[in-house]
């Protein structure tokens, strides 16, 4: 068995969060654990909280897991909600923004390798890390 051919503990895995503390994200599937094509993981975002806008040369999916939120895909809200999933195509500018009073947890998957994604790892790099089993992320 290669690295990345069984499964994976969200708690066992290293999260970071973002220097506003608004955003805690863990990166599961990358090309480190042998993945060549594709990059997973879990973003969960804080009441009110807002995440940047970016975009990627790739594909990505989001997996609402719970909670309620606003995607602003190239400028245009799409209000989702547990179960919900949305394609955004490669290049489209998006966003997050958390309106609601409660954690919103989405699992994402990006079409292309972490590597290719211009100065994604070196910015995560710098993020600090947090214990996975404590603070606001955690289900009530």
């Amino acid at each position: 068995m290669t690295v990345g051919e069984s499964p994976i503990r969200t708690v066992d895995a290293e999260i970071i969060e973002s220097p506003d503390g608004g955003m805690r994200d863990v990166v599961l599937i990358a090309d480190a654990l042998g993945a060549k094509n594709l990059c997973a993981g879990f973003v969960w975002i804080a009441p009110g909280a807002t995440i940047h806008e970016d975009a990627h040369p790739f594909d990505e999916v989001y997996y609402v897991v719970r909670g309620t939120a606003e995607i602003i895909l190239e400028g245009v809200r799409h209000v989702m909600t547990s179960g919900d999933v949305i394609n955004i195509p490669a290049t489209r500018r998006h966003r997050v923004h958390n309106f609601s009073d409660e954690v919103f947890e989405i699992f994402w998957c990006i079409g292309g390798a972490m590597s290719q994604l211009e100065g994604v790892e070196e910015e995560l790099a710098t993020w600090p890390r947090v214990d996975a089993t404590k603070g606001w992320h955690l289900v009530a």
